[in-house]
């Protein structure tokens, strides 16, 4: 529940995100006077409270409204400056999202794999449509004796006429495996953009980080630099310097960190993309303040389990089940076996019993006799695996519906998270930690007042940049579950 934010999380006193919002603002209320040169009015005007707890919408009726509030220039990349190149593998180009979901269905080596499949599927149709060769047989009797017997010379041409409609019946399973396999091609698909998007916006929410990490560690270093000159001049003590250059030193290992963070992240992009690690980076560019969308829970349970991925591949599973059912009951059916055979006997020049020359000409017909249907395992097997397969798109529709309640919970809880933040707080969060260093240098402030604030404000950031982290991962979960997919950053 939103009013439980303000509880102490966790026995390490770990304060949650609008106390210390409400912190930043008692900052700002207690600030000293100072010239207005150092303090500018907007920060007296803009940030007086933190924001009330959101009010969440309830999860039997619809989403939230559509937000058309104006996007933060505070969650985007598009003009990101990182100060200082990053070590490690370059940043080849620029991507945004749509050109980054267009290359990965053209270039991922998975789902070119996977794409095979059809192409497998599509011959075994082909191959279902064949039909029994002829045979021919040709036979030779001759007489070895010498006695001057008849030579017989014989051939023979059988054919065997499936019957039952197994033909049809193997082309209906070949035909059903198709569906399938395409059904399992774009539940594939369903989930990898789902990792790739998850990858983007990793990417997006560790550039917001490092940047804001680069910034810290300037302003660390800026305290360092006022201590030292302070200290100088005796006003502070080297106690005081210490624990600024400890704080440098800790700034700097987040930034360390999170650079390793961020090549992780671009590396697994760029591994979605099938691209070789010679080739450099991918640096994501998007902003992830997205507008609030609306849904409707119902609509999104009904929409899922009949066009989601997952369930057309269990439907046609189904299906194959079925016609393989039929195809086993087709082949307890035996088969007729047709044969023309002539025959061609020479002349007899024995002169105990002569005999002219003659031709023969005749028709067989053969048919196994089906004792092996006794046996009925066969046709049970198939019977099984279509009740199993039945059962299983039952799983899957209930699967589907828990996916899209659990998405759309998270979503409207992470949308909420997001709401916690005033803009407006972020804006001004420079212009506090400003005032807070002037009155240091002033002599009116302490250094572990400054520190704290520095600590404070950059917290309340990456805590920001997660939430908006959150939110969008939601999104993405949340159409995912119930087969949309129309996400832009």
């Amino acid at each position: 529940m939103p009013a439980r934010r303000l509880a102490l999380i966790f026995p390490t006193l770990r304060i949650t995100l609008p106390v210390k919002l409400m912190g930043i603002a008692m900052i700002i209320a207690t600030m000293n006077v100072i010239p207005t040169y150092a303090q500018s009015q907007s920060i007296k005007e803009k940030v007086t409270s933190p924001a009330g707890p959101p009010r969440l919408p309830q999860l039997g009726t619809s989403a939230t409204e559509a937000n058309t509030r104006p996007r933060s220039s505070l969650a985007s990349t598009e003009h990101l400056n990182v100060t200082e190149p990053l070590p490690g593998l370059p940043t080849s180009y620029k991507i945004t999202f749509r050109e980054f979901m267009g290359y990965l269905q053209d270039s991922n080596v998975s789902l070119a794999a996977q794409r095979f499949n059809i192409s497998i599927a599509q011959a075994q149709l082909k191959a279902a449509r064949i039909y029994p060769d002829p045979t021919f047989q040709s036979a030779y009797t001759g007489d070895v004796s010498g006695e001057k017997q008849v030579t017989n010379y014989a051939g023979q041409l059988s054919e065997t006429i499936l019957l039952g409609g197994k033909i049809g019946a193997r082309t209906k399973v070949a035909s059903d495996a198709l569906a399938g396999s395409r059904a399992q091609l774009a539940d594939f698909l369903r989930n990898l953009r789902v990792l790739a998007a998850n990858e983007f916006i990793d990417g997006l929410t560790e550039l917001l980080i490092l940047q804001h990490k680069s910034r810290a560690l300037s302003r660390a270093q800026q305290l360092v630099e006022v201590n030292s000159e302070q200290l100088r001049k005796k006003q502070v003590r080297e106690d005081d310097l210490l624990r600024a250059r400890i704080a440098a030193l800790e700034a700097e290992s987040d930034l360390i960190g999170a650079v390793s963070t961020l090549h992780q992240t671009l590396a697994n992009m760029s591994l979605l993309l099938g691209s070789q690690q010679r080739d450099g980076l991918l640096r994501p560019v998007g902003n992830l303040d997205i507008p609030q969308r609306t849904f409707t829970l119902d609509d999104l349970i009904a929409r899922a389990v009949s066009t989601r991925s997952d369930v057309i591949a269990a439907s046609t599973a189904l299906e194959t089940a079925r016609a393989q059912c039929k195809l086993a009951q087709a082949n307890r059916i035996p088969d007729l076996t047709i044969g023309g055979v002539y025959q061609h006997l020479t002349r007899v020049t024995n002169h105990i019993d002569p005999s002219p020359a003659w031709d023969s000409a005749g028709l067989t017909v053969s048919i196994p006799l089906p004792f092996s249907d006794l046996n009925d395992g066969n046709l049970q097997a198939a019977n099984y695996a279509q009740l199993q397969a039945g059962v299983a798109l039952q799983a899957t529709k209930l699967q589907a519906q828990a996916d899209v309640r659990i998405a759309y919970e998270r979503y409207v809880l992470a949308v909420a998270g997001v709401k916690d933040f005033e803009v407006e707080i972020l804006h001004d969060a420079d212009k506090i930690y400003r005032a807070r260093l002037f009155e240091l240098k002033e002599g009116q402030n302490s250094l572990v007042d400054v520190l704290s604030t520095h600590a404070a404000i950059n917290q309340v950031y990456i805590d920001y940049y997660n939430a908006l982290r959150e939110q969008a991962k939601a999104l993405v979960a949340l159409e995912s579950s119930a087969g949309i997919w129309d996400i832009d950053f």
